[in-house]
């Protein structure tokens, strides 16, 4: 066998890109190294069919459980599951549709820049006299006295290059210093970009923002696919990566690492800036990526009572993490809530200070849900593990928001209508169209309460029996983008209903910590991506939040990124962090006796 082989890769347009990879690992591996998401959902464990392409070359041969996954027509077409087949020698792969990069948190992201200079970070002009003969002052003293309302903490490559531009004779001179929380820590010739970076490091995306810390405006954004979902699409699993492998924390931190650096230096060029102008940093995510940027171990969220090493406020060297940026350039993880709600959540409640002595629902749904209830000024918080079901995993024919995902579904003049992230042809269906289908479902009496499909549903959709029992057609009159049909079937049904009583269950749980109803709640929030693209009317018909006026329910976007912005412009906000995580009582839900009775009994509808 080979010490490499070429893997060869042709775009829908025609064009090629060819890579050199190692044999004996799976197509998937591959992919997934070089960044080319493969959609699939199971973490490359054989379980989603979802990374089907065609191959041809020197690759296994087709086993037993692979020829399961695929129907007769795929394998004469030379379909092929990238997880399952193992590359023994030069091959070539087809894309035969490819979806664009999903900008959904770029999108979302609405940050009121701030107006006016800020006084925790500017550039200030000053003058030091020149080097007399008689009575010489070195360059750092006569520094310190112009700039004596300031502490100073310059390098010494700062200061050598100071030296450099001092000489007797010279007049005096004009120089800027960058000031930072007061204190001096650059000085030059020239006015310098002062910028910070905020990052909200999601399990399946990131997002980052660089800020020009002076005056608050938003100089670029940018947003990249978590490249840790090569071992796992849930937090779980890459937990468990760490557990079974020696070096598997530093391949965790080197991952979100690399992702990062590629998305500082995308924005960096875009605005044209150096990576020594980043002074500060601060980022949010739940408590496990936390626990991975920081390169601190995992160890305590194998088992209960799921407790990380840290979740006060963390600061770090930036440089230190491998991250460029000045050498003076921390990086601040915000304080995290416990157990599995993180610092992400802590932002989203510094965006929402006026409602904080309502009575509100903050939901953030996702693999990983993250709910918080408050009421009269106290506030509870607890996570849900909702499973990948919102997200497409475990789905037939689920898929991430992305380029030709169907994320819209409407019930007009009795049919169904899809609607594509991109307009075009459907791929498959994300998380928002999910929860509308549902809705239309359990509204026109085609499931029951136990999520079985009634003969009413026989009347209206084209139905079949599948390997995951019977299942409706939902793209009869349109085709899809692999002219295979798009349908739901009885086991999707299932993986949503325990992924909704997951969530419906921790809400219950909350309000009852709180002593409340639904008709107290005054404010409902769904913050992230998810959130941000679901119908109110068809999340309370599903029943994943309690029924309550529709105008009492917002959509807060990408509120985390937001709070992380804050925190990073002003010192009050940052220790305004700490008051909230001192406030909120986080509650294992797990661990309460009325928990699993409650959860059985909201898998029905």
């Amino acid at each position: 066998m080979a010490d490499y082989i070429k893997m060869t890769i042709t775009k829908p347009d025609g064009s090629e890109q060819s890579y050199w990879t190692q044999p004996g690992k799976t197509v998937w591996e591959a992919m997934e190294i070089i960044g080319w998401d493969t959609m699939g959902s199971c973490g490359g464990m054989g379980t989603c069919s979802k990374c089907k392409f065609r191959m041809s070359g020197q690759l296994s041969q087709l086993s037993d459980s692979e020829r399961e996954k695929l129907i007769p027509e795929e394998i004469r077409n030379g379909h092929r599951l990238a997880c399952m087949a193992i590359m023994e020698g030069d091959f070539d792969l087809y894309i035969d549709y490819w979806p664009g990069e999903s900008e959904a948190k770029t999108d979302l992201f609405e940050h009121q820049s701030k107006t006016g200079g800020n006084s925790h970070f500017f550039n200030k002009e000053f003058f030091i006299p020149g080097l007399e003969k008689e009575t010489p002052v070195p360059i750092y003293d006569r520094i310190h006295r112009a700039l004596n309302n300031y502490r100073m903490e310059l390098t010494a490559d700062n200061l050598n290059y100071l030296g450099g531009l001092d000489r007797l004779g010279r007049p005096a001179m004009e120089l800027w210093a960058t000031i930072i929380d007061g204190k001096a820590i650059k000085i030059g010739r020239q006015r310098e970009k002062i910028l910070g970076l905020a990052l909200d490091i999601g399990s399946t995306s990131l997002f980052a923002a660089l800020i020009d810390l002076e005056d608050g405006k938003i100089t670029a954004i940018a947003s990249h696919g978590n490249m840790q979902r090569i071992y796992g699409d849930d937090i779980i699993s890459r937990v468990n990566y760490v557990r079974e492998h020696q070096d598997g924390l530093a391949v965790m931190q080197r991952i979100l690492i690399n992702n990062i650096d590629s998305m500082v230096g995308k924005m960096l060029a875009e605005s044209g800036a150096n990576p020594t102008d980043i002074y500060k940093a601060a980022a949010v995510g739940n408590p496990v990526m936390m626990h991975f940027l920081a390169g601190v171990t995992t160890a305590g969220f194998e088992k209960a009572p799921y407790t990380g090493n840290f979740s006060d406020e963390l600061n770090l060297s930036l440089r230190d993490l491998g991250l460029n940026g000045s050498p003076y350039a921390r990086i601040t993880i915000l304080p995290q809530l416990g157990g599995f709600v993180g610092a992400d959540t802590t932002a989203c409640l510094l965006t929402l200070k006026p409602y904080l002595d309502k009575t509100f629902l903050l939901l953030d749904i996702g693999t990983n849900g993250e709910i918080v209830l408050g009421h009269q000024g106290r506030m509870w918080a607890a996570s849900a593990a909702a499973g990948p079901a919102f997200e497409g995993g475990t789905i037939t024919c689920g898929m991430r928001a992305s380029q030709g995902a169907v994320d819209k579904v409407i019930w007009e003049e009795n049919q169904i209508d899809l609607r594509t992230i991109g307009g075009g042809i459907p791929r498959g269906i994300c998380g928002s169209g999910i929860i509308d289908l549902l809705a239309i479902l359990l509204n026109n009496d085609f499931i029951d309460r136990q999520g079985t499909f009634t003969p009413k549903a026989e009347s209206v959709f084209s139905m079949k029996k599948g390997k995951r029992g019977p299942e409706i057609i939902l793209n009869h009159n349109q085709r899809t983008s692999s002219n295979d049909p798009l349908v739901f079937n009885q086991e999707d049904i299932r993986q949503v209903q325990l992924a909704r009583s997951a969530i419906r269950t921790a809400v219950e749980l909350l309000m009852q910590k709180a002593g409340i109803q639904a008709r107290h709640l005054q404010n409902v929030f769904l913050a992230g991506v998810f959130g941000s693209y679901l119908d109110p009317a068809n999340l309370m018909s599903s029943g994943l939040i309690p029924g309550v006026s529709i105008e009492k329910v917002r959509n807060i976007g990408n509120a985390a990124a937001q709070g992380a912005i804050m925190a990073l412009l002003s010192p009050e906000k940052l220790a305004e962090t700490d008051r909230l995580k001192s406030t909120v009582e986080y509650v294992e839900l797990a661990a309460l006796d009325e928990f699993q009775a409650l959860f059985l009994k909201n898998i029905d509808f």
